[in-house]
């Protein structure tokens, strides 16, 4: 009875939790190990992973293990989440840990270096449809000169990092252009606001895309005008951003009374992050 109780509990501070903001509701499951490392190795994957997804302020990733036994099979298992406001079930596969050394010889005597390449498949499933959103294959290399194993944990600690492109990349959110603010005459706008903030996790830096709908023969046409950055996040609902590119065609279509949609897109990755460290 009184785990009954804590269960209870812990699931109605989660459904609390999730109540608060305008974020999507995820649920991470155990990860699947095809690997040849051990299950606590693909456990420290996983927990990376979920820690990296919850450092992006644009989920509320609830823990499995709060919301009680969930029923077995996958088409129930999805339909009860829904049932508690979980939108996404993310399921990770942990594929591959390829371990090497390489020992190179100089003239103080050999040095011996270890790198890690690891493969993990996270697939974003709809709770609702039971449909497959998702499905990304990623990897992540550590270079060290201790031992293999640490570069195992630091190729998995890597994962963390990429989580902001994955979120940016698989839940993207969408605002409009409320407000005109800084325009130059000639450059156009070069700072406007847009009806999104904090509630949805959005931050400082976030990288949007400008699209506008326009008819051609009959038929609605979306076109990418311009990109903003967010410069200050204003409130739940508010972000002031700072216009990348294409000020001049926001302020005509601005003016023209079009509505402008923005898209969240990922950030590119510096090209340090891109190469085996």
């Amino acid at each position: 009875m009184k785990r009954l109780k804590t269960i209870a509990a812990l699931l109605f501070i989660a459904l609390s939790v999730m109540a608060q903001d305008d974020k999507p509701n995820v649920v991470v499951a155990e990860f699947v190990n095809k690997s040849n490392v051990s299950n606590v190795a693909c456990n420290n994957l996983r927990q990376e992973i979920v820690s990296g997804l919850m450092d992006t302020g644009r989920l509320t990733v609830v823990e499995q293990t709060t919301l009680g036994t969930l029923p077995s099979a996958k088409n129930e298992k999805l339909l009860k989440l829904n049932e508690m406001g979980i939108q996404y079930y993310i399921e990770g596969t942990f594929n591959s840990a390829d371990r090497q050394s390489k020992t190179s010889n100089t003239s103080s005597g050999s040095t011996t270096t270890y790198q890690c390449t690891v493969s993990y498949t996270l697939t974003v499933i709809d709770t609702e449809t039971g449909v497959t959103k998702s499905s990304e294959t990623l990897k992540e290399s550590y270079t060290i000169g201790n031992t293999a194993d640490e570069a195992l944990l630091k190729a998995s600690e890597r994962a963390r990092k990429q989580m902001k492109r994955f979120v940016d990349n698989n839940f993207k959110v969408e605002a409009i252009i409320k407000a005109l603010d800084e325009v130059d005459p000639k450059k156009g706008v070069k700072t406007c606001y847009i009806n999104i903030g904090s509630n949805a996790g959005i931050a400082k830096d976030q990288i949007f895309e400008v699209f506008c709908s326009k008819e051609i023969v009959g038929e609605m046409i979306e076109s990418k005008v311009g990109e903003l950055k967010v410069e200050e996040v204003l409130s739940g609902t508010l972000s002031k951003c700072k216009v990348k590119d294409g000020g001049a065609d926001i302020k005509k279509n601005f003016d023209e009374q079009r509505t402008m949609t923005v898209r969240s897109r990922a950030k590119k990755p510096p090209v340090w992050d891109r190469i085996n460290l």
